[in-house]
């Protein structure tokens, strides 16, 4: 007899998602049940931070297999906020428009009003020479319009007021939570809870613990490696003291973010930005104290899993592929997801057609249309053409949705940052270049533009180690980084232990399906094609908002320039290349149990291809710059061509990398069609084992 269709509880913080190694569980007594909703399991035996946390605020990345550290970084941890306060005190977050309005439609409004209300502002001494270009001002004066005090003044009035408004909810979130641990060690020790002396003692202990805790950025708050234990007075190190506490293995990530902060703690402080790691630290409290059932629901909508799931796992079990019926059994927010986007197209399609921007045309809005298609039909052959019953389709929208507007963001937020120290560091050496050649120093006093091209041609090592830098550092490290983290951060219930797998009519399980005699677990070989599907949507998903980005923002607003990158970024896919290689090393530590496989094994080969394709892509643009230097057209270096033949000498001139990227891309696939069947392979025999298994077992 089949198994009947459930939904079963997740994994813990501490196991790996979809993995399908045996792994036991402790059960919760009910008598750890409190006021209905609360679940406080006992603390007795575990540490106890500042504040009576069980986990420190400095643990952030600490726990390679965590996944509310990475929620904690997106957005500055809002969604992580919202649903840890809805979780503990059920109050829901303010609808979407409400945000949109608040962080988007009034700071655009102070934008444009501070370019409609100017005034003139006169500043000593000429710009151009005596010539004031305006027609205003006297010699050796020049007149600018600047924007009203009072409009500039009330823009950052408005910015204060919203950042000490998010900053007192959480400050609030936080002492809820702090009363939520006191109630938890009082009922431990078998005393009456008193709600008001709970209040005063808190207040006092721990009211600059909870300013310092949500300020944007501290470096003020004191870190957990010295704290003290109020229940017994004493002041203890690294938890209980003299206790033997088992610490999680780490990974590449934890090192390097060890080594970050470890800088501030000479002073006996922790760096804070924004809060994350305090929106961190209660995120895992509160997934402590709250019942497991109560967790298995979705980030912004809150909707349970159980409320749409069974539809989805309905689909599977009788291998529907009408795409209206995958279509209706989508969660509440995936719908909105959709339907927004849709939406804000036709909104595009009618801002385009009424021609109210110049740079924003109907011809615009078909490349904008072709960017998005290029995706989608990646996304078409990878999920719904080839593993449509290995993930569903509502969890590949919320995949692609995260690499499109969370880990996108992310990125260009860390590679502005790398990429300006990294900056100052060229900075930094290109001054002791000059300090050593006065010839070139002089050229610089008296022509910067020229110097700077003789500064190019004349030292090629230093550029081509800058570009070293930007290609594996700035842009492949960071970028793989952010898509792994994309994927971990969204939990979806086909990757959870428990799910029901497609039939033997499903190509993905072919041969394993008989041997289980009519078991509904999913196969590993399924599993393994829903977490490859499942990154491969985020990487889709980031990679076309950044094509967007180059289209419309970094390229000049020409059709040809816009078409011809396009074309360009869709021949060579290397992003969802590169998830799928990193899938690899995923399915080997989730799947096969591979403890040897953590974040640096899993994306060090996507690194390698990625770090490598855009390496060979700058130089090359680096050495034809140089060209036209030695050439004597160095001013029109980035010039479009004039003519037929201009255009034909820069395709030959780049015609060399392409090929050269081309074969790096072959080489990633084939990489990946190895790994991938030699994994497959494997998998197969899992199932096969496992199936074996339970047919021996004396319940069969």
């Amino acid at each position: 007899m089949d198994r009947p269709i459930v939904v079963e509880d997740p994994p813990s913080e501490h196991t790996p998602i979809a993995t399908v190694i045996p792994d036991e569980h402790t059960s919760v007594s009910t008598e750890q049940r409190h006021q209905g909703a609360v679940l406080s399991s006992s603390a007795s035996h575990l540490r106890k931070y500042r504040g009576g946390f069980t986990s420190s605020i400095c643990d952030l990345f600490r726990d390679p297999h965590r996944r509310t550290d990475c929620c904690a970084v997106a957005c500055c941890g809002i969604l992580s906020i919202d649903r840890s306060r809805y979780l503990l005190t059920g109050e829901r977050p303010p609808p979407l428009w409400f945000r949109v309005l608040m962080y988007l439609g009034i700071p655009a409004g102070f934008i444009l009003a501070m370019n409609h209300f100017t005034v003139d502002v006169t500043i000593p001494g000429s710009i151009s020479g005596g010539d004031d270009s305006n027609g205003s001002g006297g010699e050796g004066e020049t007149t600018v319009k600047a924007a009203h005090p009072a409009v500039v003044l009330s823009f950052f009035a408005y910015i204060v007021l919203v950042v000490s408004y998010g900053y007192m909810k959480n400050k609030r979130m936080r002492e809820a939570i702090l009363m939520e641990l006191y109630t938890e060690r009082a009922r431990e020790r078998g005393e009456e809870v008193d709600l008001l002396a709970a209040r005063s003692i808190l207040d006092r202990r721990n009211y600059m613990d909870n300013i310092r805790a949500h300020c944007c950025f501290a470096f003020c708050y004191q870190h957990d490696y010295n704290f003290y234990d109020d229940s017994t007075g004493m002041a203890c190190r690294d938890g209980l003291e003299g206790a033997a506490v088992e610490q999680p293995e780490a990974d590449v990530c934890t090192r390097l973010w060890d080594c970050l902060s470890s800088t501030f703690w000479c002073c006996g402080c922790w760096c804070q930005c924004c809060g994350i790691c305090a929106v961190a630290q209660e995120e895992r409290e509160v997934n402590r104290l709250t019942i497991n059932e109560q967790q298995k629901i979705d980030y912004l909508t809150f909707q349970p899993y159980s409320e749409y799931y069974p539809s989805i796992q309905n689909l599977v079990e009788h291998q529907i592929r009408s795409p209206w019926k995958h279509i209706q059994s989508l969660s509440i927010l995936s719908s909105k997801l959709l339907k927004n986007v849709f939406a804000v197209l036709v909104v595009l399609l009618v801002y385009s057609l009424a021609s109210i921007d110049s740079n924003f045309t109907w011809e615009n809005m078909i490349v904008l249309l072709l960017t998005l298609g290029q995706a989608f039909f990646i996304e078409y052959l990878v999920h719904w053409k080839w593993n449509l019953f290995d993930l569903s389709f509502d969890s590949v929208v919320k995949y692609f949705a995260c690499g499109f507007f969370l880990t996108t963001p992310s990125a260009v937020v860390f590679e502005m940052v790398i990429s300006t120290f990294a900056s100052v560091v060229a900075f930094v050496v290109g001054g002791f270049v000059l300090a050593s050649d006065s010839q070139l120093a002089k050229d610089f006093e008296s022509d910067p533009k020229l110097a700077l091209q003789e500064f190019m041609v004349k030292y090629p090592a230093l550029f081509i180690i800058y570009e070293f830098v930007n290609a594996f550092i700035v842009a492949a490290v960071v970028e793989e980084m952010v898509k792994y983290f994309g994927y971990r951060m969204v939990v979806t219930p086909d990757l959870l232990p428990g799910r029901s797998a497609p039939s033997s009519r499903n190509g993905n399980d072919e041969g394993t399906a008989a041997v289980g005699g009519g078991n509904s677990a999913k196969s590993a070989r399924s599993t393994g094609a829903g977490i490859t599907v499942a990154m491969v949507s985020v990487a889709l998903g980031f990679a076309c908002c950044e094509n967007l980005m180059y289209i419309f923002v970094y390229s000049p607003p020409s059709i040809g320039v816009e078409i011809s990158t396009l074309l360009a970024r869709s021949l060579f896919p290397v992003h969802p290349l590169c998830a799928a290689i990193q899938s690899i090393g995923v399915c080997r530590r989730d799947l096969e149990g591979d403890k040897r496989y953590g974040l640096g094994l899993i994306i060090l080969p996507a690194i390698l291809l990625h770090g490598s394709f855009d390496f060979v892509l700058m130089v090359a643009a680096y050495f034809m710059q140089v060209n036209t230097i030695k050439e004597g057209t160095g001013d029109d270096a980035t010039a479009a061509p004039e003519n037929e033949d201009g255009a034909t000498e820069d395709i030959l001139e780049q015609l060399p990398s392409i090929l050269v990227v081309f074969g790096l891309v072959i080489v990633g696939y084939t990489y990946y069609v190895v790994q991938s069947r030699a994994q497959t392979r494997r998998l197969i025999a899992m199932d096969y084992a496992s199936a074996s298994r339970e047919q021996n077992s004396p319940l069969v």
